[in-house]
């Protein structure tokens, strides 16, 4: 009698794991590179300060006086409101200030904070060697 043979067949990969885990890596990645850029620059003057460690809040004031949070462009009285928050909860509120920005601009600002009940703002600036 004659035996029939069969080819062998190949082993089959499971790729709904694989792909599940390369959509997942490329979601981190997007997201890590959307938030990690500055969504508006600005030139910080140049001084010598300690490094900020733990949460903060960046409010950002350009050259023409504007104020953003986060990126987004806000009135000074939103701004400070929604900073306020987050420093309530034990955040710190950074202020990084373009160094054409007007000064009274910055004023009004710490101001409108220490009004607020906020104790200390830092204010960020550009390393620089001492002079």
């Amino acid at each position: 009698m004659r035996r029939i043979r069969r080819g062998r067949s190949l082993p089959e990969v499971e790729l709904t794991s694989l792909i599940d885990v390369l959509f997942m890596l490329i979601v981190f990645f997007v997201l890590t590179a959307v938030f990690s850029e500055s969504a508006l620059s600005v030139r910080l003057p140049g001084a010598v300060g300690d490094p900020v460690s733990g949460d903060s809040v960046t409010l950002t004031l350009d050259d023409a006086g504007r104020v953003f949070l986060g990126g987004e462009r806000l009135s000074m009285d939103e701004a400070v409101e929604r900073a306020v928050l987050s420093y309530r909860w034990g955040g710190k509120i950074l202020v990084a200030a373009d160094r054409d920005a007007p000064y009274g601009a910055v004023i009004s600002l710490l101001e409108k904070l220490r009004n607020r009940g906020v104790e200390s703002a830092g204010l960020l600036v550009e390393a620089s060697e001492e002079r």
